[in-house]
């Protein structure tokens, strides 16, 4: 396929709304597994792992860490799973009609059986999805239960190291581009994301005082891609500083890598992947409100 049949093609997703939701959630599922593999391997390597909860990250030290990669690893491959086959068909319903009869006097009412809805998390339908689900609630579940008896002081298991705290490998590719990284880490640049950011969010508001549909999803849309910079500037900006790279000199940002080498680099991970995965949220909400109609008139 040449480029200006693939360009063509994505032009005519535009307008196809069942497919082009299909599409954007196969692509979803692509980008995530091996982000989602990566975490994980970066928790083993590193031997530690925030976890992301609704009060914010909690730091999953040691077998804590090893619990939240396996949790990552089972989810990969229920997302592979999904990739590959599809929605799995329900185990089949009898379709048996029963009838009724409350007391004399009232009409029968046929009651058929419900029918199963169709979906991504047909588990029941899936021994193998079933069991994927069952390890990742239960690795998540062991790891918040040990990291909250670690801080009440009660240790239950012990807190090996990772295998390689001063690995690189996770953090590619950092190693190559953190000097085009290093701009966007600059008070200018971030300061320059803010104001736009306000004037899109006063636009919005302008925008749904007169009453314009889906005034708000704009600046949701734009959102994820103005914080992208930021997140990718402060990688670039924690990997050079702390090895001393860009003639960069931060004692502070060194002397934390020299002594929890793990800690530093798996929170660097965690700024590089952000600001990847924000940027393709940013750019796929785009896409998705490009070919919609949700600021259309009545």
């Amino acid at each position: 396929m040449s480029w200006r049949e693939a360009w063509s093609r994505a032009q005519a997703l535009r307008h196809e709304s069942t497919e082009t939701d299909a599409v954007l959630m196969h692509a979803a599922m692509v980008l995530s597994v091996p982000i989602i593999w990566l975490y994980g391997f970066a928790g083993v390597a590193y031997g530690q792992l925030p976890m992301l909860t609704p009060a914010g990250f909690i730091d999953m030290p040691g077998v804590c860490a090893w619990l939240t990669a396996v949790m990552a690893f089972a989810v990969g491959l229920l997302f592979i799973d999904w990739l590959v086959r599809g929605d799995v068909a329900p185990p089949p319903v009898p379709q048996s009609i029963v009838v009724r009869h409350w007391q004399s006097g009232w009409p029968r009412s046929p009651a058929l059986p419900p029918e199963p809805s169709p979906g991504f998390l047909q588990g029941s339908a899936s021994p193998f999805r079933s069991v994927c689900l069952s390890v990742a609630a239960i690795a998540c579940l062991s790891a918040l239960v040990f990291s909250g008896l670690d801080t009440l002081g009660w240790s239950v298991v012990a807190r090996p190291g990772g295998l390689a705290p001063r690995a690189e490998w996770p953090l590619y590719p950092l190693p190559w581009i953190w000097p085009w990284l290093l701009p966007l880490a600059r008070q200018p640049f971030m300061l320059g994301t803010i104001v736009i950011g306000a004037v899109l969010f006063v636009a919005a508001i302008l925008m749904r005082w007169r009453r314009v549909r889906g005034a708000w999803f704009p600046f949701f849309a734009a959102l994820p891609i103005l914080v992208a910079p930021n997140f990718l500037g402060a990688a670039g900006f924690d990997y050079a500083a702390a090895r001393g790279l860009g003639g960069l000199n931060e004692p502070a940002l060194a002397s934390a890598l020299a002594q929890h080498p793990g800690r530093y680099n798996v929170y660097t991970f965690l700024s590089l992947w952000g600001g990847i995965g924000a940027g393709t949220v940013g750019l796929v909400l785009g896409f998705w409100f490009g070919r919609s109609r949700v600021m259309d008139e009545d």
